[in-house]
Parts: structure tokens; sequence; C-alpha cells
């Protein structure tokens, strides 16, 4: 069971590029998607940005203190590109110039050689794996203009004792400070590492755990293979519960999500095979993908009903057999809510879901018809891919589902 649970999440993270972000590759910023084009000047290569600026892809160059100039060929540099100084070993030095408000996915990662790295008052994002594995790196400084440190940023620092985080940043990625000094030294004064209302590790925490009230979000992997953690207490001033947050908590057998909470996000319980009672109260309006698979909770609603609903939110069918109708009460289909259903062969949808997310009934092969009504809205990537090759779509005519079945080459049926 847990084996084919692992691989339906190394599948999802697949699609969906990890549990937390979208490869940069694949998810560029309104506004600033780079040219195909790189241009040589001097020790840089350079491309340049929707909005003209110039975004550093490579560094050519041999020197060990590097100054990133603020303007190249006349144009204001804004980014620092995707793998632009990557396994660099010679460079010890590097100034960022300010202007730059984006520091790219792997930028500098593993430059083996890095002691410091000046970091101006105008980058907003540090990218995924942007200065993971810079294992000379002892200290940073991360300005005020900083919002958002993404998943591994520093990870691997190994050497990395001082960083300094301002109250700007309001988003840390999945291990943005892993396996460095500083994170190990934060455990051991407090097995909960909080930064700005953010719980970013409690991989070391034992036993029954109260999370303190200072506490509005519980981060991306926070308690990840946390096999000693047996009782969560968490307080009424968190309002999210991130990707993987609890995932694998394999002691963990009980917990009550308190009222303040709106979202439960992807894996947030995944395969915390003990976890039997969850209490979840009605404020929670967004739960993601995987959330509670691999529990004994889920294993439990599956066998009552096959179709699994959190506040009017499908959240599981994967067990459903034959002709299902959906509840009235249900106003969301979540991703893969039906996926590889293979023993499913119609599905009616009533009249007030909005939304069908992205890989919904993906892999139903014997399921030949599906009923939408016109509240239907949205219709998520792939929803009805790899479903029998006769599957008629039962709509009205204009709806979003006639428009959906019209542009993926599905039979419509107008009703």
């Amino acid at each position: 069971m847990k084996r084919q649970l692992i691989s339906s999440a190394l599948a999802l993270s697949m699609i969906f590029g990890g549990a937390a972000a979208l490869p940069e590759s694949i998810t560029p910023q309104s506004g600033i998607v780079a040219q195909a084009k790189s241009i040589q000047s001097g020790d840089f290569k350079y491309s340049l940005l929707k909005d003209g600026t110039a975004k550093i892809v490579k560094y050519k160059g041999k020197d060990t203190d590097v100054k990133i100039p603020s303007k190249i060929d006349g144009k204001k540099v804004t980014m620092i590109g995707k793998n632009a100084f990557r396994e660099n070993e010679t460079i010890k030095n590097v100034t960022i110039p300010k202007g730059v408000t984006k520091i790219g996915g792997a930028a500098f990662w593993s430059c083996s050689s890095l002691k410091s790295v000046t970091i101006p008052n105008s980058v907003k994002t540090i990218g995924v794996e942007a200065f993971g594995v810079c294992s000379s790196l002892k200290s940073v400084t991360i300005p005020n203009s900083v919002k958002t440190i993404d998943n591994w940023a520093f990870s691997s620092c190994t050497n990395l004792k001082s960083i300094k985080i301002p109250s700007s940043v309001k988003t840390i990625g999945d291990r943005a400070f892993s396996d460095t000094e500083w994170l190990k030294n934060k455990q051991k004064k407090n097995p909960l590492v909080i930064v700005n209302g953010i719980l970013i590790d409690g991989t070391t925490s034992k036993g029954k755990v109260t999370i303190p009230k200072s506490v509005t979000k519980i981060g991306n992997k926070a308690f990840w293979k946390c096999s000693s953690l047996k009782t969560i207490k968490i307080p009424s001033s968190v309002k999210t519960i991130s990707d993987s947050a609890f995932s694998d908590c394999t002691n963990l057998k009980t917990i009550k999500i308190p009222s303040s909470v709106k979202t439960i996000d992807s894996f947030a319980f995944y395969c915390c095979e003990n976890l039997k009672t969850i209490k979840i109260p009605s404020s929670v309006k967004t739960i993601g993908v995987s959330a509670f698979a691999g529990t004994k909770w889920l294993e439990n609603k599956q066998k009552k009903n096959p179709l699994v609903i959190v506040n009017d939110i499908l959240i599981d069918a994967s067990t459903s057999k034959g002709k299902v109708t959906i509840p009235k009460s249900v106003k969301e289909i979540i991703h893969f809510a039906f996926s590889r259903c293979t023993n499913l062969n119609s599905i009616t949808i009533p009249n007030g879901v909005k939304t069908i997310g992205v890989y919904a009934f993906y892999g139903c092969t014997n399921l030949k018809t599906v009923t939408i009504p016109k509240s239907v809205k949205t219709i998520g990537k792939d929803a009805f891919a790899y479903c029998h090759k006769s599957l008629t779509i039962k709509t009205p005519k204009g709806s979003a589902a006639a428009k959906y079945a019209k542009k993926n080459n599905i039979k419509v049926k107008y009703i």
C-alpha cells in the first residue's frame, strides 16, 4: 500500500514540480519572461526580458571577487537567472547590484568557494536552491526587501552559521535552511524553529508537542518524517498547514485542527499510517492533493462511503465503482479525486459544483459518460485524459464543459 502511495506521490511531484513550487522554467513571472536569445558582453551572458531589462544567464569569467554590473550594454540588470553561476568553484565574493529583484533557481548552487554574498535592498525573491550547497558560506544578511525564500534556497550550506532574516519575509519554502549550522543551533535551543510566524522546522520534536500561539503557518515539511511525534496541539492562530507538513509522522494517531485553519495543503498528513482521528472544522476551504492519503482516517472513511467529502469538497473517490452520483452538497472536486479509478463507468455531477480539478478523472479507463452541469465554471488540465475512448460528456450548450469537450476532442451530448 505504502509503495503505491509513494509511486503516486512521485507522479504528482513530476506533474506539479514538487510539493511546494514549480520549477522556474515553467512558471515564469508575468511581464518578465525572458526571450530565448542570449548575448555575450565581457564575462557575462545575458538575455532581455519583456520589460526591456536584462537577466544574467551565465558568468564566464575567472575572478574570485565578482561585482555583477547594474547595467549591461545600457540595459538595467533586474534578475540573476537560473544556474547563472552554478558550480563555479573560483568565486569567493559576490556583490549583486541594486535593481536586481530576483535571484533565480540554483543561481549560485554548489559554488563551493563562495564565502560572502551581498544581496541588495531590491531583491524580492531568492529562488529554489539559489545558494544550495555553498559549503564555504558562513553568514548571510537578507535585506528587508525580500518577501520569499524559496525551496532549498540555502540547503546544505554546511558552514552557514549566521542568517539574518527580516520581518519582510512572508514565505519560506521547503527545507530552505536544511543541513546548515544555523538550523542545527536553532534546533538545539528549541525543536520548534519559528521565523516570522512560520514554523519552518520541527523534525527533531518528540512525544507531545504544543505549537506556540505566535505561529500562523506550519511550513512545508515542518514535521516531515518525525516518527517521534505522538501528539500535536495546534493553536487557534494557525491559518495554513502547508505541503507535507506532517507527512510520514508514523506515530501520530490523532489531531484536532482549530477553526482558524483555512488551508490544508497537498500531502499535509500523507502516510501518517496510524492517524485514525482527524477533526476538521468548517473553516477549512482548501484541501490539497493527497492531504490524507495513507492514513487510517481516510481508509475508514472510504469503507463507509467511497466518496469522501469534507466541507463540500470531494477530496477522494479513488475506490468508487460503477455508476456514481455525486451528492448535491459538493461544490468542488479536487485534483486527482477519481484518478485511475478504473472501475468507474459513469458519473453524474450535480448542479452547484463549480470546479473540477486538474487530472480529476485522469486514467479512468472505463469511464464512458459524464454529466456536467452549467454551474461548473472551471475544468482543470487533463481532467478527463486517458478515459474510455468513447467517453461522452453530457452538458448544456454553451457550458464550460461543452467548451472543454470541444477543445479536447471529447464527444458531447447536449442536455
